[in-house]
Parts: C-alpha cells; sequence; structure tokens
C-alpha cells in the first residue's frame, strides 16, 4: 500500500544565513511515519533578517505554514498581518528547541486529534479482563473529565495506537456518565482491548 505523504510548511528567519541554512537542513532531515502516512518539512523560504510582510505574504499562500524565528524579531506590521491572518510566528534562540516543536507539530499533521474539544485524559494503571465484556483499562483520571461515548485516542509514549469512542465507563462496580479528575476508573473502549500500564487515554467531547 502505498503511504500518503503529508507536508508540515514552513518559513525560516534567523539572525545570520548560516544558521538560517543549518536550521533549514536538520528541519529538512526529520520525518515522521505509521502505518498509513509519512510526514515531511518543506520549507519554503529561508532567509537571514527579521520577520516582515513579505514573509507572512508566503506564509499565507500554504495552509498552515509556521513561521519559525530563530534569534529575530518580527516587524510591527509583520506581526500585525499574522494576527490577522492568523499565521503563528515561533520565536526560538536555541536550534533544538525549534526542532522540538516541529516534531511535536508533524506528530500532530500525521496524526490529527479526533473530533471535538479536549476535556480529560486517563493513566492506565493495570487492565482487567471481565468475562464477555474483554479487558478493561483500570485507570486513573489525571486531568479533566472523561465522558462515556466521548472520542479518544490511546497513546503509548509518542506513538498514537488508535482513535475511537468510550463504550463503558465504570466507577468501581458502578456505571458512570463522566469521571473526573483524581478519581479511578475503569475504561472499556470500542474495538480496542490491548492495554498496556502506561497508557494514555485522552477524551475529546463534540
Amino acid at each position: 500500500m502505498t503511504k500518503d505523504h503529508r507536508e508540515m510548511c514552513v518559513v525560516v528567519k534567523a539572525d545570520v544565513q548560516g544558521t538560517a541554512e543549518a536550521l533549514t537542513r536538520a528541519l529538512r532531515d526529520l520525518k515522521r511515519e505509521d502505518e498509513e502516512a509519512i510526514v515531511t518539512v518543506k520549507v519554503l523560504t529561508s532567509e537571514a533578517g527579521e520577520v516582515n510582510k513579505g514573509d507572512i505574504a508566503i506564509a499565507d499562500v500554504t495552509k498552515d505554514t509556521t513561521i519559525i524565528a530563530f534569534n529575530v524579531a518580527a516587524s510591527y506590521e509583520a506581526s500585525e498581518e499574522a494576527r490577522m491572518l492568523g499565521i503563528p510566528i515561533e520565536y526560538y534562540s536555541v536550534v533544538y528547541d525549534a526542532i522540538e516543536s516541529v516534531e511535536s507539530r508533524m506528530q500532530e499533521v500525521l496524526s490529527p486529534t479526533p473530533d471535538g474539544e479536549f476535556t480529560g485524559a486517563a493513566v492506565v494503571q493495570e487492565v482487567f479482563n471481565i468475562g464477555g465484556t474483554g479487558n478493561i483499562a483500570g485507570s486513573k483520571c489525571t486531568e479533566g473529565i472523561l465522558r462515556k461515548g466521548g472520542n479518544v485516542r490511546v497513546l503509548r509514549g509518542d506513538k498514537i495506537l488508535i482513535e475511537t469512542t468510550i463504550k463503558t465507563l465504570r466507577n468501581f462496580k458502578a456505571d458512570a456518565d463522566s469521571i473526573e479528575a483524581g478519581n479511578d476508573c475503569g475504561i472499556g473502549l470500542r474495538d480496542f482491548e490491548e492495554f498496556e500500564a502506561g497508557d494514555v487515554i485522552e477524551c475529546f467531547v463534540e
């Protein structure tokens, strides 16, 4: 099967041309992939100097482009134009920080967030096999709130295992419609049972 090729587009501005070129090389070497897709970085322009309105115009042509400003500022006009157009300008002084941020964004392009607003997350502590029901994730809600029927994604480290929905949600032995942060619960997901301790379950509600 041919994998879907996706690109994350950036505009690079730096204090000196040598730094702009080094950062560009590092970004072009980045790659993220899973069974279905490959994500790479496309550098639209790479120059020395402050972020100007020309850079904003270039970023505006390609949807979801990010401007990386390394040891430089943006002119007032460029900042205002970017704000009105919704174009992000990210400022860095350490190369590693810029690369790490882009890698994180690439993971989002590879595995988009499930539909809905993020409401909460839980960490799997142990796995129970319930006869007739399958594996249930004995978990602790660590932030926000989990809702039965909500869209979820399961993360193991930085890998997204699946996007699905909460099929069953239990507080001790009673069914629950929601679980708040600080509480233990049992989570059953639709079409997924391969839980491991340490997995993170993030919940989103439309």
